[in-house]
């Protein structure tokens, strides 16, 4: 994305047309039963419950928004995407710069490696050279003997080059524990015991990168596929409006308008047919969100986008979240820049919804991120431009988790210009 100055800038020019909204189509609706809590009962984050258990509810601050129930739930990737996928390699490799190859082993005694270990990695038997780069092969028991420490530096280094995809894009564990993000899944106690080993920090997060070690101790193929799938975990919001009989809807649709009553038409027969039929009280947010955020939210990219040469990332996510269909020349970072330059302005908290926040690098100037406001802190987001990251909905400061750190040091909102001016 452009630089801060270039989009700060573009605050002065005139108004355009703003986005075209999304009319909502026919919408299903089945309430669903689960435990609760009180509102403004702290519930720990990531709470979902074992497999049978209803999850935790909590609940949403006071606001315009209305009143907003929310759990977690967990996605992995479906499994006709994942066995289509090739499985990788389960021996681990190490890619680094061919002209780096004198310094490394003053590099890995600097990190703390044990002289074992440095000696394995240094030896012509464990390492090739391809195409300017020195590709190392470290043994798996010297690997899971690293420290957590030993891994944020070594694969903070690693993660600058691209060959090193699962360094470059790490699992992000957002809960306070590994054993909490994979409580659900079906992985054996043993590997999620391994993950725990092999995880690091980054940011404000664990991280895990050691998917082709972990490959490694799959009891047969079937296995192999399912930590791979696995691999793929993600955790959202599931968000539903209370819609109680007193419900005064006045106010919520102006919110989830904008106040610009643009979409009025198409929220206002759906909430009022909630508040017309007995014991049926909640409205899945889902519902409420435009056409295009509707029909991605829980999802994964789907083979439409191997014909656009690239996949759908944050910016595009953000800038369509009100196109009914979407525009895809925002796949490009200088038209979805341009997009921002020419439509946006800047506006500080509180943030309204409809607002794209971007987090920007205090060092380029860019937005390496970008998600959309919703309410109470919730906001629509894609955390990566590839097949394996779905559309959800997270709360704000899980987001920063994930991209608040040493070089992305601040949030940016912008707000349509026309919605600005309501």
């Amino acid at each position: 994305m452009g630089t801060v100055h270039e989009i700060q800038s573009a605050a002065k020019k005139h108004p355009l047309l703003f986005a075209s909204f999304c009319v909502l189509s026919s919408v299903a609706f089945s309430p669903f039963a689960f435990a609760e809590t009180a509102p403004g009962s702290p519930t720990p984050a990531g709470s979902s419950g074992t497999r049978g258990e209803q999850p935790s509810v909590f609940y949403s601050n006071p606001g315009p928004w209305g009143k907003l129930r929310s759990f977690y739930i967990y996605l992995e990737a479906p499994k006709a995407l994942v066995d289509d996928y090739p499985l990788p390699n389960p021996k681990p490799r190490w890619s680094l710069p061919e002209s780096t190859a004198e310094q490394l082993p003053k590099y890995f005694k600097d990190v703390g490696l044990p002289e074992s270990f440095r000696e394995a990695l240094l030896n012509p038997a464990n390492q090739s050279r391809m195409g300017g780069m020195i590709h190392l092969f470290p043994p798996i028991a010297e690997l899971e003997a690293m420290t957590p420490a030993m891994r944020e530096l070594v694969y903070g280094e690693l993660r600058k080059y691209p060959t090193n995809e699962y360094h470059a894009e790490p699992v992000l564990v957002t809960t306070d524990t590994v054993e909490e993000f994979y409580r659900t899944s079906k992985l054996r106690p043993e590997l999620v015991g391994k993950i725990r080993a092999m995880s690091y920090r980054y940011g404000n997060c664990l991280a895990f990168s050691d998917l082709t070690a972990l490959l490694s101790f799959a009891d047969s193929e079937s296995e192999a596929r399912l930590i791979f799938k696995t691999f793929t975990r993600t955790r959202s919001l599931m968000v539903h409006l209370e819609l109680p009989e007193e419900t005064d809807i006045e106010p919520l649709l102006e919110y989830w308008s904008l106040g610009l009553g643009v979409r009025r038409k198409d929220l206002e027969p759906i909430m009022q047919s909630i508040l017309d039929t007995r014991e049926i009280e909640r409205l899945g947010l889902s519902h409420i969100l435009p056409a295009q955020a509707r029909k991605l939210l829980y999802t994964y990219p789907g083979p439409e986008f191997v014909l656009e040469g690239i996949q759908p990332d944050c910016h595009w996510t953000s800038l369509n979240f009100f196109n009914y269909t979407p525009q895809n020349f925002l796949l490009s970072e200088r038209l979805a820049t341009s997009s921002v330059l020419e439509k946006f302005t800047p506006v500080k908290p509180p943030y309204r919804y409809g607002d794209i926040l971007f987090y920007l690098d205090s060092e380029k100037g860019s937005a390496e991120h970008s998600c959309v406001y919703l309410a109470d802190d919730m906001v629509f987001t894609k955390n990566g431009r590839n097949a394996f990251q779905p559309w959800v909905i997270l709360k704000l400061d899980e987001v920063s988790k994930l991209y608040l750190h040493d070089k992305i040091t601040s949030i940016q909102g912008y707000r349509h210009k026309v919605a600005a001016q309501k």
